[in-house]
Formats: C-alpha cells, sequence, structure tokens
C-alpha cells in the first residue's frame, strides 16, 4: 500500500498538476478574506446586477430568493440549455423541457431580462466567441457560481468571464459576486435574509426540480439557506462571497479553455 501511494505521488509531482492548478494559493485566497466581517447585502432602485448561470436552475439555487426581492435590477443570463440534465430523455427533448422551464420561472418572477443560450451542456469551453458578446459596461455587480466548483461548464463560465473581463470595458468599480449553487462558500462576506420570499423561492425551485422526481431536492436547497441563517439572526438568507474585480482577476483557476 506504501509503494502504491509512492506512485502515485511521483506521478503527480512529474506531470505538474498541482503547479498547474496552484491549490496552494488558491486556499490562501480564500482563507485570508475569512477575516471579513460579514455585511448585509443591499441593492437600491438603480443598483444593475448581471447573473451568469452554468446551466438551468443554478441561478435559482444559488440567489433565488435576492431575485425574487429585486427582480427589476436583475439580468440573467443561462450559457447552456440542460441538454443532458434530464437522464430520462434524449438531448433534444432535455433541452427543450429545461430551457422551457428556466423561461417560466423567469417570467413567474418578472426578471427585468433573460436569455439561455442553445449550448449543449459540458461544450461551453467551446464557445468564448458568443460569451465574448455579453454587455458588462453597466452592470454594477456580475454575480458568478463558486469558483470552487470544479464541473467543466463552470469552470469554463469561469474563465471566459475572466477573459471578458481583461478585454471588454466595465465599470472602474464592478464588483464580482459568488454564489452558492453546487457548492457551498467557504468564506461568505455578504447576506441577503429572504426570509420574507423563501415560500417564492421554494415555488421556483420546484418548477426546476419537481419534488415527485427530484426527491424533495428543493428542500435540501432551502436546508442550506436556513444553516446560514443562524449567522445573522433570522430564518433563512442566501449567502455571497463579494470581490473587486481585480481581486477576482487574481483567483488562480485550472486552465481548461485556453486553446479555444
Amino acid at each position: 500500500m506504501v509503494e502504491i501511494k509512492k506512485k502515485i505521488l511521483n506521478f503527480i509531482k512529474k506531470t505538474g498538476i498541482l503547479n498547474k492548478i496552484k491549490y496552494h494559493n488558491f486556499i490562501f485566497y480564500f482563507l485570508s478574506k475569512m477575516k471579513e466581517k460579514p455585511n448585509k447585502f443591499k441593492i437600491t432602485i438603480n443598483t444593475k446586477c448581471l447573473v451568469l448561470s452554468p446551466y438551468p436552475g443554478a441561478e435559482i439555487k444559488g440567489l433565488g430568493g435576492l431575485v425574487a426581492q429585486y427582480p427589476k435590477n436583475f439580468e440573467i443570463l443561462c450559457f447552456t440549455n440542460g441538454s443532458n440534465m434530464l437522464k430520462e430523455f434524449d438531448t433534444i427533448k432535455s433541452a427543450s423541457i429545461k430551457k422551457q422551464q428556466f423561461h417560466d420561472v423567469m417570467k413567474s418572477l418578472r426578471v427585468k431580462g433573460y436569455k439561455i443560450f442553445d449550448i449543449d451542456n459540458e461544450t461551453l469551453k467551446n464557445h468564448y466567441s458568443t460569451f465574448r458578446k455579453i454587455d458588462i459596461s453597466e452592470a454594477d455587480y456580475i454575480f458568478i457560481p463558486n469558483v470552487f466548483d470544479n464541473h467543466t461548464d463552470t469552470i469554463s463560465l469561469l474563465e471566459h468571464f475572466r477573459k471578458l473581463l481583461e478585454e471588454k470595458e466595465h465599470k472602474s468599480n464592478l464588483k464580482v459576486i459568488m454564489y452558492e449553487a453546487d457548492f457551498a462558500l467557504c468564506a461568505p462576506n455578504y447576506s441577503i435574509d429572504i426570509s420574507s420570499i423563501i415560500e417564492t423561492k421554494k415555488r421556483i425551485l420546484d418548477m426546476y426540480y419537481p419534488r415527485e422526481e427530484y426527491q424533495n431536492y428543493t428542500d435540501k436547497i432551502i436546508g442550506l439557506n436556513a444553516f446560514r441563517a443562524h449567522l445573522y439572526n433570522c430564518d433563512f438568507c442566501e449567502t455571497f462571497m463579494g470581490f473587486e474585480y481585480r481581486d477576482f482577476l487574481e483567483i488562480p483557476l485550472l486552465n481548461l479553455t485556453s486553446n479555444h
């Protein structure tokens, strides 16, 4: 057993994987943020928020309560079509159902602006040409999924976004806000009380994840909101991790899309 472990460690060293991913820098960056005091997230009538979602439903899991309270402040862009999310259907049917769910949820919340791109799941890395058409010039806050999520489309979204920040015009005081969709944040520094709107979040989650098919998946997501709330003296809250855009650009990411 010891010999096997040695072989594995030698293999890792030879491939240079640790140098490429830079996990030591990655973890240190987040641990350093833990010293910040949590703040309540505030949106005014003129605040412009852009949400980047890797698949239909991620945006609601992470910030459905926030969007439900301020729908006129939000534009939501979903970059894949859910083509492999419903295993009982072929990719075309699955994409059709998930795209319709996305539109139904956005209409139900009365979100100011929204769009879902017809990009198959696990292929976003090949579509920077589509991604770069996004206008980020007016956004005050841009919401992205947690960088700890190692799903291929999330990694591609984050890398495309970083490239977009370097290439396109945006506000000098732009803030990048990470939300919790598939991986909990390690050190959130923003929160929003969603206690008054929790039934709305449950309803729209059920639109994406029907209870009879997903074994009360909605309750599991709401459970995280309840767990987070004990730190903020409320019943349910959503938490986020916010950065100045310059800080986000310093976060080391696993580069999967550099050749596209």
